[in-house]
């Protein structure tokens, strides 16, 4: 079907036949405009949807009676940033927040949805894949923790951005995916991992990005368990790590040193005189022990 026949169609009584012309794939720019100008809701969303849809499509669209053509228009593949910032200027938070959840989504746009009276649309913004690091930053500055807490997930979240979210943050969620983010660094850590909650201490010591240093310094420092326990099983402990770790007082973050990939011979011979028979065991079935270290843990130290 061609243009000619698809105006045609659009000239039709029946909504329906409007409709599937303002859907079909040979849809033009001028059959786009004309389904536009149509009385029908629908006829309209359609071609607002559609994947042919220009810039000059999308501008009448978005400037629409309905919502639900705005909206369309804002969340179109197509979209050009003059389509999204006369969109991102609509009364109707929906439309908002399909800009700010839209890919083409600039940082001009993200900055101005991070400011928005709505939480949909603000939150949108800070999970954005293009926000800067100067959106997450303002993010940062919002009222509602879980907004604060989708800025630090952000995997554009800079060291910058997670510095400031310890800084000016009381809320320990906040703190804690601080700790857990993946482009923490050793500054971040060691903030962290003497964080007054230990869950945030513990998300510190999980981090693959742990240091030595900040490992070293949860087990020598922290009182909680589970914070011990989590350093001596980091895939990046140290041997001297792990012989710190082997000192602890807990049984169990011992055992975890002894089962670390990174454990070396002086660990295991330290070991298998260990008080704890699950400790001392764990050295005999070690494949990389020695055979003097597995026999003296097989005998019981």
């Amino acid at each position: 079907m061609n243009e000619a026949d698809l105006l045609q169609q659009l000239q039709n009584p029946n909504w329906k036949v409007r409709y599937d012309a303002a859907l079909h794939h040979n849809a033009t720019q001028q059959v786009l405009i004309k389904a536009l100008k149509d009385d029908d809701l629908r006829v309209r969303r359609a071609a607002a949807k559609h994947p042919n849809a220009t810039e000059q499509v999308l501008m009448i669209a978005v400037r629409d009676e309905r919502w639900e053509v705005r909206a369309a228009s804002a969340g179109n593949p197509n979209t050009t940033e003059r389509v999204l910032l006369t969109a991102m200027q609509d009364d109707y938070p929906t439309v908002r927040y399909i800009v700010t959840s839209n890919p083409n989504a600039t940082e001009q746009m993200l900055f101005i949805a991070v400011h928005d009276e709505n939480w949909r649309v603000r939150l949108a913004a800070t999970e954005h894949p293009n926000a800067t690091e100067r959106v997450l930053l303002e993010a940062l500055k919002d009222d509602d923790s879980e907004i604060r807490a989708t800025a630090v997930e952000n995997p554009n979240a800079t060291e910058r951005v997670l510095l400031k979210a310890i800084h000016r943050n009381q809320s320990v969620y906040v703190r804690k995916a601080v700790a857990a983010h993946r482009n923490a660094t050793e500054r971040v850590l060691l903030i962290t991992v003497q964080d007054e909650y230990w869950e945030v201490r513990q998300a510190a010591a999980g981090n693959f990005n742990a240091t030595e240093k900040v490992l070293l310094e949860a087990l020598q420092r922290d009182k909680a368990l589970y914070v011990r326990l989590t350093a001596a099983s980091n895939p990046n402990a140290t041997e001297r790590v792990l012989l710190k770790a082997i000192q602890d007082e807990d049984s169990e973050v011992r055992l975890a040193a002894v089962k670390h990939p990174n454990a070396t011979e002086q660990l295991f011979r330290q070991a298998s005189i260990d008080r704890d028979e699950r400790v001392r065991k764990a050295v005999a079935h070690n494949t990389r022990a020695s055979m003097i270290a597995k026999i003296v843990g097989a005998l019981g130290g």
